[in-house]
């Protein structure tokens, strides 16, 4: 399985601050697309106080996120989703 991010860095690619209960929302969302993929784990999502950040996901390759990703909101990821590997 490969470790895959998906970046959140441009004006249009930074998340919009989400109540708790909008938060809990788009998690059920992901998590019912997420059962089509039992290969694929989501690890977190991790941003500032200005909505750039990571998410963090366990797949076999950038695009089944993507694929995840345009499920769950309609469109894909607008910033990079890059596979990486450990170094140290």
């Amino acid at each position: 399985m490969a470790k895959i991010l998906v970046f959140h860095f441009t004006e249009k690619g930074r998340l919009p601050k989400l109540s708790r209960e909008e938060l809990n929302d788009l998690m059920r969302k992901f998590y019912e697309v997420l059962k089509e993929y039992p290969e694929v784990r989501f690890n977190g999502t991790y941003v500032d106080e200005n909505g750039m950040g990571i998410c963090d996901w366990e797949a076999p390759n950038p695009e089944v996120v993507k694929e995840i990703v345009k499920k769950v909101l309609g469109a894909p990821p607008v910033d990079p989703v890059i596979e990486v590997k450990r170094v140290l």
